[in-house]
């Protein structure tokens, strides 16, 4: 998995094997826990993206469509309290060719 570039929102643009990328990125911490899993279609970050605390718990959730963000992004405390919770609005309509 490779970044080859960004887009003109300045979004990341993901490849695989020299092809665009669909299916879920995954960063981890050196330990191996999960730091960042982010939800790509052909290259594009394009559905949820979610980070993690160093002990596994679950940081934030929202989504990404487009370099915008929909629906519901949540924020957790190291413990698993939800702290936070903000509504963007309705995912983006598709782009006609996208």
């Amino acid at each position: 998995m490779k970044i080859v570039g960004f887009d003109v929102g300045g979004g990341e643009i993901y490849h695989y094997k020299e092809m665009p990328f669909t299916g879920v990125v995954e960063e981890r911490f050196p330990g191996g826990n999960m730091l960042l899993e982010t939800q790509c279609l052909n290259g594009y970050p394009d559905g949820f993206v979610r980070e993690y605390f160093d002990n596994g718990q679950l940081m934030q959730e929202s989504f990404i469509k487009y370099n915008h963000s929909y629906g519901l992004m949540r924020e957790w405390d190291k413990d698993g309290n939800l702290i936070d919770e903000y509504d963007w609005g309705p995912e983006p309509p598709t782009v006609a060719g996208a």
